[in-house]
């Protein structure tokens, strides 16, 4: 919260900045244009040149900080056309409204003054400048959105060599692993069916967590859900398929099986519930919820806590699930963790 109150103060000192010097720069071109006496007629003189200076700046440097950061750039990354475009034009209503009242009724504008102008050359003078305000407000968005996309993509690009260094540094040589694996499952096969299957499923997990997917780390959705089951069932056959599981899946289209997701996001949840979770207590089943449309994904996991002595825990799958989640979808996405004495429940909400 103090990171985000810190980053709209700065945008609106920047605004501020830029557009002091912008009003001084026009108000000494102005000078130099038609002389000092002509201009000091139009702004006023005295203690009236610095209330309408002010107020010109203070004005301009709110109405640029909603243009480009609550309007502009929102447009550009949801492409919420109708929604925005609504809330722009309510937006000029307001700001023509009141620049009406500041001229005619609080500054009470006269025919007689210098720089007059009647109501009519005011909307029309309004109109105008409303659209270069929109598309100066566009420019400087477009602009802001290029470089947030360029860091958000060296993010990335530093995220997934972080986890190729991460699985070089704590993996065991997968082909002697995968070759061991194999050749248990072989010796198992016939004696033990339950313990070949074991060793099969641990297989596929091990080469899913291991697997070099695309560059930004992601996986399609069908994949990740395939491999969250294989977790459970691990699982469910360590502990004689004594674990009370609650599973819930509700896909209503085939395309939301292709959307991609951050590879092993939700397969950590589920294996935090596994290990931080009592897993036999029949009122309090680890539920695990999953929901997806064309639109969106949902994703649920909560379980009751374990009682005794915790498992160690640094919380960086977490973190790591929160940061790739960020940087992948940024207000697109919610991540929830609500906890207290006795429960834990994680939520994702990806809007596709």
């Amino acid at each position: 919260m103090i990171t985000f109150v810190r980053k709209q103060w700065k945008q609106i000192l920047i605004i501020l900045m830029v557009y002091t010097l912008w009003s001084l720069a026009a108000f000494l071109f102005l000078i130099r244009l038609q002389g000092l006496e002509t201009t000091l007629k139009q702004f006023g003189t005295g203690k009236m040149l610095y209330i309408n200076f002010i107020h010109t700046i203070v004005k301009g440097t709110i109405v640029y900080y909603i243009l480009i950061y609550h309007l502009a750039i929102p447009l550009i990354k949801t492409r919420k056309w109708k929604k925005i475009l609504l809330q722009v034009i309510l937006f000029f209503i307001a700001l023509t409204a009141y620049e009406y009242v500041w001229n005619f009724n609080i500054q009470g504008s006269k025919p007689t003054d210098a720089g007059y102008v009647t109501p009519n050359v005011f909307f029309l003078t309004a109109a105008l400048l409303d659209v270069v305000i929109i598309m100066i407000s566009v420019f400087f968005a477009t602009l802001i959105t290029s470089n947030e996309m360029r860091k958000h993509k060296e993010e990335l690009e530093k995220e997934k060599l972080k986890a190729e260094l991460a699985a070089i540094k704590y993996q065991i040589n997968p082909h002697f692993l995968f070759n061991s694996l194999s050749f248990i499952y072989t010796k198992t096969i016939k004696t033990s069916p339950e313990a070949a299957h074991t060793v099969h499923l641990l297989s596929e997990i091990m080469s899913y967590a291991l697997d070099d997917w695309d560059e930004l780390g992601t996986v399609p959705l069908a994949l990740e859900i395939d491999h969250m089951k294989k977790v459970i069932e691990m699982n469910q056959i360590r502990f004689n398929h004594m674990l009370k599981v609650k599973y819930h899946e509700n896909i209503e289209t085939d395309d939301a099986y292709v959307s991609y997701v951050p590879t092993l996001a939700f397969v950590t949840l589920v294996e935090n519930a596994f290990k931080h979770g009592e897993l036999n207590d029949e009122k309090n089943k680890v539920t695990i919820e999953l929901e997806a449309t064309k639109s969106k994904i949902y994703f649920l996991v909560s379980n009751k806590k374990k009682n005794g002595p915790k498992e160690p825990s640094k919380g960086i799958g977490l973190s790591n699930v929160r940061q790739r989640l960020e940087l992948m979808y940024g207000i697109k996405h919610s991540f929830t963790i609500k906890e207290d004495e006795n429960y834990y429940l994680n939520e994702i909400t990806i809007n596709l």
